[in-house]
């Protein structure tokens, strides 16, 4: 499948060509299928909003550092510009760590905790239908389905308490309605939480100094004694003009 930027082909001068355009557009590129680039919704289910132009399907596979993603981009969001963190995910030793994604997607972290971080447990919490039927199919074909459960719903309400080592909450543009969530999650000992979020270049002293603020009284009001550091700030990318996708490593650990 090619995917044409938004913006692509919309004058009004082109439509008198119909499906021959389309047609043409195909053989020159020398593929099967042709969409044009959407804008993610702004609903809480973060839906993809690509067009297909020619062909049957939007069912794809995109194969990432071994780890085969399958999902429908018709219906899916699937940015290629976090591989970096994805990367970096996988990285990590989880070997004997029990982790939760509250935003699970297609398996965008999930499948790199479970393949090649070796996670022991991972609690995937997804609320979109669609993102749900890909994450079924993708820790299935890629041999996880073992180490995975999947918790259909809204993550304030299903996500297991006290019981993980590492909490990934990647939403963008701000995961701020679940950082309680992921406080509660967490192990009575603590555990280490990658908080994304879209954020001024301006502003990053701001928005760290809210977030261990938050933290820190989401921890009291939990009732734990635990010291809430920054461990690492990881600048993902430039979302838009002097916004950056930032992903902060939050250190929560017994005093």
């Amino acid at each position: 499948m090619a995917v044409l930027p938004v913006t692509s082909f919309k004058d009004d001068s082109w439509h008198s060509l119909g499906n021959e355009l389309w047609v043409t557009v195909v053989r020159s590129l020398g593929v099967q299928r042709l969409a044009r680039q959407g804008r993610i919704s702004s609903t809480g289910t973060r839906d993809s909003t690509l067009e297909l132009l020619f062909g049957d399907s939007g069912w794809v596979q995109h194969k990432e550092n071994g780890i085969l993603y399958c999902f429908d981009a018709t219906k899916c969001m699937f940015s290629s510009g976090n591989i970096s963190e994805k990367l970096r995910m996988a990285k990590l030793d989880c070997r004997n760590e029990i982790v939760v994604d509250l935003f699970a997607g297609v398996g965008y972290f999930v499948l790199p905790f479970l393949i090649k971080a070796g996670a022991k447990l991972v609690y995937a919490c997804e609320w979109n239908p669609n993102a749900l039927f890909a994450l079924r199919h993708n820790i299935s074909v890629n041999g996880v389905r073992n180490r995975c459960i999947i918790l259909e719903g809204d993550n304030r309400i299903t996500a297991p308490k006290g019981v993980a080592d590492r909490v990934c909450l990647g939403l963008l543009p701000s995961s701020e309605i679940s950082w309680c969530t992921a406080v509660r999650a967490l192990r009575p000992e603590g555990g280490v939480l990658h908080v994304h979020g879209n954020v001024k270049d301006t502003e990053e002293d701001s928005w760290l100094e809210n977030l261990t603020r938050s933290i820190k009284t989401f921890v009291l009001n939990e009732g734990y004694i635990w010291n809430v550091t920054i461990e690492h700030l990881e600048r993902v990318k430039w979302y838009a003009p002097h916004i950056r996708h930032l992903v902060a490593d939050v250190r929560c650990t017994s005093m």
